[in-house]
């Protein structure tokens, strides 16, 4: 019997010390790997490719400020449309995007299929955030017809904001620089033919780690790699990393125009913009402008050429 009773505790502690090693992989992971901390002097020249974004930092956060206006063109293509349009936003001062310096390895990286289905997950070098590929229905944005051509569309603010990784930056940054930094300090860069983990990422030969774009879902961050800080007052699915900056609505949001197609986007002058969307073979058109008083002011034109007009004052 004594040794009978030797030999299940025997086994019991070979089973404990597995279990307890295989839990404790994940845990260590982020003390094992040592990682450095992001280069505020790239990252400033990265971000400075673009005129419309500033850039400043201190110990803990390198910080983008923008007015939420990309340089290319925006809303061509979408046949999924809220009628919101693209308008200034305040992404400066304590409002600013902040990516972390001292990005850390998450013990359990949260997914994105179940999580961050509000607000952004990480922030264009060109200055505009970019959210979940999912909306926060759940719902993959670009399969239902929600982008425009560059992968973005317009919030219930009228604030412009990227869904999918904005892989046309490569452009002017080059294919070896990231094209967006995600809010848990880790850079995203294009396709690659390297391997994946399941969060979409890789570790490289400087022991950094790095995201890349697929062309399909989940596009980019299937899940976040690093640590990250949730909004308390945010639950999952609609929970959203902190800090955040915030966008300040001018007018109510508005509801879906079944059938609209916008079929041309116009940038007159630096806040002027002209918005065409085609309904039922029709062509409607939006004139809009920030004018020199604050105040935004929209003309809406129908298409028999009678008009109706409205102004919201920035908040």
């Amino acid at each position: 019997m004594p040794s009978l009773l030797k030999l299940y505790l025997f086994a019991f502690l070979l089973i404990y010390s597995v279990v307890a090693c295989k839990k404790s992989e994940k845990q260590s992971e982020s003390m094992e790997i040592q990682l450095p901390q992001n280069d505020a002097a790239v990252l400033s020249d990265l971000f400075g490719s673009f005129n419309q974004v500033d850039t400043h930092y201190d110990d803990q956060f390198f910080y983008i400020e923008s007015n939420g206006l990309p340089a290319h063109l925006m809303m061509i293509g979408i046949t999924n449309w809220q009628q919101q349009v693209p308008i200034q936003q305040d992404y400066s001062g304590k409002n600013s995007w902040a990516i972390p310096l001292h990005p850390e390895i998450a013990e359990q990286p949260l997914s994105t299929k179940e999580n961050f289905m509000k607000g952004a997950i990480a922030i264009a070098v060109n200055g505009i955030p970019i959210f979940n590929p999912l909306n926060n229905r759940g719902e993959d944005a670009k399969a239902i017809g929600e982008l425009d051509q560059w992968g973005g569309h317009c919030g219930r603010a009228d604030d412009y904001h990227y869904h999918l990784p904005p892989t046309h930056l490569q452009e002017i940054v080059g294919d070896n620089h990231p094209i967006a930094y995600a809010l848990d300090g880790f850079p995203v860069y294009g396709e690659t033919t390297e391997e994946l983990d399941e969060c979409l990422g890789r570790f490289t030969t400087r022991n950094t780690y790095q995201y890349h774009a697929v062309p399909e879902y989940p596009y980019l961050i299937a899940a976040m790699k690093g640590k990250v800080k949730l909004n308390p007052r945010t639950k999952a699915p609609e929970n959203e990393i902190s800090p955040q900056a915030k966008t300040t609505p001018i007018r109510k949001d508005l509801r879906p125009l079944p059938g609209a197609e916008i079929i041309d986007f116009k940038r007159i002058s630096e806040h002027q913009f002209e918005l065409t969307y085609r309904l039922s073979q029709q062509e409607h058109v939006i004139q809009y402008k920030l004018s020199d008083n604050g105040t935004y002011d929209f003309d809406f034109i129908h298409p028999d050429g009678s008009r109706e007009t409205a102004s919201y004052p920035i908040q």
